[in-house]
Formats: structure tokens, sequence, C-alpha cells
């Protein structure tokens, strides 16, 4: 069990995330105008992008960049998924859950310049204090670790892993997070 400083956990429930999503929505729409394809960064961007996708009636294209094991961030993030074809005068939004270390965005927007696309946006629903890339929407900045409420599986896992099973147990309750002993 890891014994590293304990982290401040935050839960966002289903509804706060779509709450959040469709203000994240209005602000872009309001402020840019529409959208031709939002590209997510899989896997955190998948639910976000397909929450603005449907709001500001734009199309969805994917890359996947792995950047996090449990609680760590790896120190170079890793495209794993290219995008399938390419774009020219479309206005692109670029979406991922959450604005971290920021390196998830600098590699992300490094490739899509690599790519030649050289006009985009940046959105994501959190971005935490010490992020290196703040994009150019955001919902609010939030200081601490962030548990979505898709992240079932592995947020239990990555609590069992610190904590032991017992603690993960109780500091998961403690939190409103339900027992997923079943999954």
């Amino acid at each position: 069990m890891n014994k590293k400083a304990t982290k401040k956990f935050i839960p966002i429930s289903w509804q706060r995330y779509e709450k959040d999503a469709i203000s994240l929505a209005k602000k872009i729409r309001d402020e840019y105008g529409r959208i031709d394809e939002i590209i997510a960064i899989a896997r955190g961007g998948i639910v976000l992008s397909r929450i603005l996708s449907d709001i500001l009636d734009a199309r969805i294209s994917f890359i996947t960049i792995e950047s996090y094991k449990n609680f760590d961030q790896q120190k170079t993030p890793v495209i794993t998924h290219l995008l399938s074809k390419k774009f020219t005068n479309e206005k692109i939004l670029l979406v991922d859950e959450l604005a971290d270390s920021g390196a998830t965005f600098l590699r992300a927007t490094a490739y899509l310049k690599e790519s030649n696309v050289m006009s985009f946006i940046t959105a994501s629903l959190y971005i935490k204090p010490r992020t290196k890339y703040v994009p150019h929407f955001y919902e609010e900045q939030l200081n601490g670790w962030i548990i979505l409420p898709y992240e079932l599986r592995e947020t239990k896992a990555a609590f069992i892993e610190k904590f032991g099973l017992q603690e993960a147990k109780k500091k998961l309750r403690q939190l409103g997070i339900v027992d997923w002993s079943t999954i």
C-alpha cells in the first residue's frame, strides 16, 4: 500500500457533470459560435464531447492519449490512436474532461499542429491550479483528485491499491460513492 500524502478527493455526480457540460456548451456557442467538428481526447473527453456534440450540433472525431495509471501521471503522454481524417477549413474544438498538469492538452495541440490543423480552440470541464495549459473554455477550477461519475472500476481499483480493501471501502462511502463490490 502506498503511503504518500492523502489527496483531497472531489466526487462529481452525474447531475453536476451534466449541468457543468451544458453551461460549458453555452459559453462556447455564445463566445465562439458554430463548431464543425469536435476532436475528443479519449478516453476522458468522450462523454463530454458527446454532450457538447448534441448541444453544439457538431460531429466528433477521436484521438487517444494515455497519461495516467491509477492516481499517478506518466511523464510523457502517449498518442495511441491518431485522427483518421484531414481537416481543412473546419472550426475545430479539442475536448478533454480535465486539464490537470496540462501535458495531455500540450501533446494534443502539438499533434494537431503537426497534422496541419492550425485553427482550433480547446475546452475542458475542469482545470487544476497547477495546469501548464489553460483551455480556451472551461467550467471550473478544482484543486484535488476529481472522481468522475463514469470511472467506476478504475476508481475502485486505484483506491484499493492506494489504501487497501477495507480502508478503500470506508473512504469511498465517506465520499458518498457506492460500494462497487459487484464491479
